[in-house]
């Protein structure tokens, strides 16, 4: 299970690592490009629709966070005193706590890339 979680969040950080460097080498405003008037909830603007996928993976990966929490909480009630369990759990909601952060993190530096750098 732990090389599973260890495998999550690297794949988390690549991930971030990823989103933010397309961020700063694709954020130029297209909003000229295209027909003249973009249907309704469609951005034409490459910066918001690179918000909108960092919204919609940070959300996807806040949940499995949460519910890798969740997981190792299930772990600890149910571990009977097993000090290995108990263990277990408190290393699945260790890693889980990880997650959480590093998704506020990953926010955090694409929302610094977008504002303030690109202003």
């Amino acid at each position: 299970m732990t090389k599973f979680i260890k495998a999550i969040t690297a794949s988390s950080v690549a991930a971030y690592t990823l989103m933010c460097t397309a961020s700063i080498t694709l954020a130029a405003d297209i909003s000229g490009w295209g027909t003249k008037e973009a249907p309704s909830g469609v951005p034409t603007d490459i910066r918001q629709a690179i918000m909108n996928l960092t919204n919609w993976i940070l959300g996807f990966i806040s949940i499995v966070a949460t519910l890798v929490i969740i997981y190792g909480g299930v772990l600890y009630l149910t571990a009977a005193g097993n000090e290995d369990n108990v263990a277990t759990a408190k290393k699945t909601i260790g890693f889980g706590i990880i997650g959480v952060v590093i998704a506020g993190l990953a926010y955090a530096m694409v929302i610094v890339v977008s504002t303030v750098i690109l202003g």
